[in-house]
């Protein structure tokens, strides 16, 4: 059986950290600084939901109870995506096929870990809006950490127009969220970025 640590681990996988403009990886209580040698350009979606992470973190518990083996493959898949996934932001991508290539195996694994999370049970109805809205225009999210949805980052690509951005925006708007863009890893962000993601 999964401890709540072990679970809280696995729920938060590969996380930002905007004060300092890198990312981390944490799993079981250890913190792993990665260095992105490319900025990801996010679209971060405040759903105004609120998050409870003990109930998060307690539903995802009895499911693995109730099926561990089955759940064992999901922390495992989401495990192997997340070490993947920290190898590919350290590369270095010096030209534009490079640049399209990363962003492309980001994009998968970024919708492979969302599936595990809705594998898990911790997803709801805004998320799943935001789900058929960025389908839309072939983008793909994740939730950020262990927040129980409260934000969800869309990756928008390097070479990805301006003018989709601003569709895209204006859609999840419409729908009663809040939106804002940033660039994650390689410059700092502010400090109101991380109230958003928090709040």
């Amino acid at each position: 059986m999964l401890s709540f640590v072990e679970i809280f681990s696995f729920l938060i996988c590969l996380d930002f950290v905007p004060e300092t403009g890198n990312m981390i990886k944490f799993r079981s209580g250890s913190l792993t600084r990665l260095k992105s040698n490319m900025p990801l350009k996010m679209l971060i979606t405040n759903t105004k939901v609120g998050r409870n992470t003990k109930a998060l973190v307690a539903g995802v518990t009895e499911r693995t109870l109730r099926h561990p083996d089955a759940m064992a493959s999901v922390f495992n898949a989401v495990d192997s995506i997340s070490a993947e996934l920290a190898t590919i932001i350290q590369l270095e991508a010096p030209d534009e096929i490079s640049v399209t290539e990363k962003d492309a195996k980001i994009e998968e694994l970024m919708e492979m870990n969302q599936g595990l999370l809705q594998c898990m049970g911790v997803s709801h109805a805004s998320i799943e809006t935001i789900l058929r809205t960025t389908l839309k225009y072939k983008l793909a999210f994740k939730l950020p950490g262990a927040r129980g949805g409260g934000s969800v980052l869309t990756l928008l690509p390097t070479l990805l127009s301006a003018t989709v951005v601003d569709k895209v925006t204006a859609e999840l708007e419409s729908c009663g969220f809040h939106c804002l863009t940033a660039a994650i890893g390689g410059q700092r962000c502010s400090s109101l970025l991380w109230w958003f993601i928090l709040r």
